[in-house]
């Protein structure tokens, strides 16, 4: 094994609950982004100190509707596993997003996806 691994980080907030969805997920009313990136943050904090010198070759948010989130939320993530970990030159960063958040594309780049 050379140490390399894959994040994948839940997103569990919707604006509305498919029919046809067996995720884990909730309607977005009443959410706390911010709790929720604390949480997450702190959780990479502890695998960090678990797993030294292992590299990510992948992080990907997938939910939920993970385009819902805010755009600080996900560069706080992003921020906090490139502190924990080093990132593969060719690291892949994935947002699943619907296709009517289209306008909030240019702020999840610049998060760093």
């Amino acid at each position: 094994m050379n140490g390399d691994f894959a994040i994948y980080v839940h997103w569990p907030f919707c604006a509305r609950i498919c029919p046809y969805c067996d995720f884990n997920v909730r309607k977005e009313r009443g959410a706390d982004p911010a709790a929720w990136s604390a949480a997450l943050t702190a959780e990479l904090a502890h695998w960090a100190a678990l797993t030294p010198g292992r590299r990510v070759t992948s992080l990907y948010f997938g939910g939920g509707t993970p385009s819902l989130a805010p755009h600080s939320v996900i560069a706080t993530v992003i921020d906090a596993a490139a502190k924990a970990w080093a990132f593969a030159d060719d690291a892949e960063i994935t947002l699943e997003a619907n296709p009517a958040d289209a306008a909030r594309f240019a702020g999840f780049r610049a998060a760093g996806v």
